[in-house]
């Protein structure tokens, strides 16, 4: 009878609601043990982290290592105070870099190039010139319309530039093809051009063996030939730039083939007009060049009456960036002086003994 009490059950009910409020030790144990396992601290995480970074970058560099070095180049620039900017050019959209003080100085690359190229002239002459760096049209990051890509209209797209920068006169560097499009401006339009540089350009007829064929190469040995057209110096390219390099020429094999069947109509050479061009011009180029051989550089300095002709006698067709220390004051000098230099002819070269000639 007394377990069917009100008493006792009502005893039990407390017992039952302590022993759940109150763990038992079996419970404390394992709480215990819970809060005795290791959390990983914040340190760690940022030590994860990091190395998932860098696993990543890796990767990216190992699959497309132009666009991690295209990246290095950007910040290097950007570091320099010089941004990259697009600016709508009629209907194309033109990307170009930007930045430094003084006059106007654009710099215009070469077939299958891109305003990247220009890296280190940038940055060394950007504290006396406020300089520009252009993306021919389907060049670099620049639109790739469905045109035929002529020098003419590489030209006029130039002219429409400036004015889209409100520039009425400026200075123009132009190596190879960028070379022949800024002649052609100068000709065509020369009161928007002060002085020109132009290094191993084309726009001179001459004999050639070269072949749009050149410049779309398929396997790192037709890379390796390419390369020795382009200079007489021999580079290491890893192989997944090589891979890479070869991708990209093959994504616009098109715009090449298109540009050389423009340039093979002959109808915007410069044989018999350079006469014309009444500014300063200096003209560089590598007396190793096999693309563009030295004979037509000093054709060009002969058929120019206000150039003179600075030529390193160790490189070819990359003379003005292989050489670059060594005629960056010369350009500098060229460029900054109120009246340029008398013509001249001097040569500099990347290792010892140059020689030079009034």
């Amino acid at each position: 009878m007394y377990h069917n009490s009100p008493t006792f059950h009502a005893d039990r009910k407390v017992l039952a609601e302590r022993e759940f409020l109150v763990p038992n030790a079996a419970d404390d144990a394992t709480r215990q043990i819970e809060t005795e396992r290791p959390r990983m601290g914040r340190g760690k995480k940022i030590g994860l982290l990091f190395f998932l970074l860098v696993i990543a970058f890796i990767v990216c560099a190992s699959l497309w290592p132009l666009t991690i070095l295209r990246a290095a180049g950007r910040f290097a620039l950007w570091g320099g105070g010089i941004h990259s900017h697009y600016v709508q050019v009629g209907p194309y959209q033109v990307h170009y870099f930007e930045g430094g003080e003084g006059p106007p100085l654009i710099f215009v690359h070469g077939l299958e190039g891109e305003s990247l190229n220009w890296i280190q002239p940038m940055l060394d002459l950007r504290s006396r010139f406020h300089i520009y760096a252009i993306d021919l049209l389907g060049h670099g990051q620049t639109q790739q319309p469905d045109i035929a890509y002529s020098i003419e209209q590489q030209s006029e797209m130039l002219r429409q530039f400036l004015t889209t920068q409100n520039i009425k006169s400026a200075d123009l560097i132009g190596v190879s093809m960028g070379g022949w499009i800024v002649l052609k401006l100068a000709i065509e339009h020369p009161e928007v051009v002060s002085r020109l540089v132009v290094a191993d350009a084309a726009g001179l007829k001459f004999q050639s063996r070269v072949t749009v064929e050149t410049f779309l190469p398929r396997t790192p040995e037709e890379l390796t030939a390419f390369m020795a057209v382009l200079t007489p110096r021999r580079y290491h390219v890893p192989y997944p730039i090589t891979r890479d390099f070869l991708h990209q020429v093959g994504e616009r094999a098109w715009i090449t083939r298109r540009i050389f069947d423009s340039m093979l109509t002959y109808q915007d050479v410069l044989d018999g007009k350079l006469q014309g061009v009444n500014i300063p011009v200096l003209i560089i180029w590598g007396k190793e060049e096999k693309l563009i051989p030295m004979s037509v550089g000093e054709q060009m300095k002969q058929q120019l009456p206000h150039s003179s002709l600075l030529v390193c006698t160790d490189s070819g067709h990359l003379a003005v960036f292989e050489c670059w220390n060594k005629l960056e004051p010369e350009v500098s000098a060229f460029l900054s002086s109120p009246q340029p230099p008398a013509p001249y002819v001097r040569e500099v070269a990347i290792g010892e003994g140059a020689a030079a000639a009034q």
